[in-house]
């Protein structure tokens, strides 16, 4: 990662995948590059090492875009096409030692919404929402 101190944050792009991912960190100031960028590996190597997790949540994200978000005369989803969703990181905004949230592209499915991911502090999952 090679983070750079932007308006009282640090950023990134980093590639997951073939796709870039913006990565910014909170709290930390600009004389602290170094916890910013130790941090920042933490988080990003947690996220790498539990994307699993989120994958396994597609048959209940599925059963919610079919039961409550699809359209008219739209086709259902299967939990198949969601892993492929889930797949694609938009970005992720993390709160030096408070948590982070990890954004999927799922715009399309959800009417311009994103899936977020929430994680708090000591990496306890606290569940999904849509923004």
């Amino acid at each position: 990662m090679s983070l750079q101190y932007v308006k009282g944050s640090y950023m990134d792009e980093v590639m997951y995948g073939d796709k870039p991912v913006l990565f910014t960190l909170e709290g930390l100031g600009e004389d602290q590059k170094e916890e910013a960028e130790r941090y920042s590996k933490k988080i990003w190597d947690w996220i790498h090492q539990h994307h699993v997790r989120v994958l396994a949540h597609a048959p209940l994200i599925a059963n919610f875009k079919n039961k409550k978000w699809r359209s008219d005369g739209e086709p259902e989803i299967s939990a198949e096409e969601i892993r492929g969703y889930l797949k694609h990181i938009n970005s992720v905004y993390v709160t030096y030692r408070g948590g982070f949230d990890i954004f999927f592209d799922t715009n399309e499915l959800f009417q311009e919404r994103s899936i977020v991911v929430r994680v708090g502090k000591n990496f306890v999952f606290e569940g999904f929402s849509l923004l």
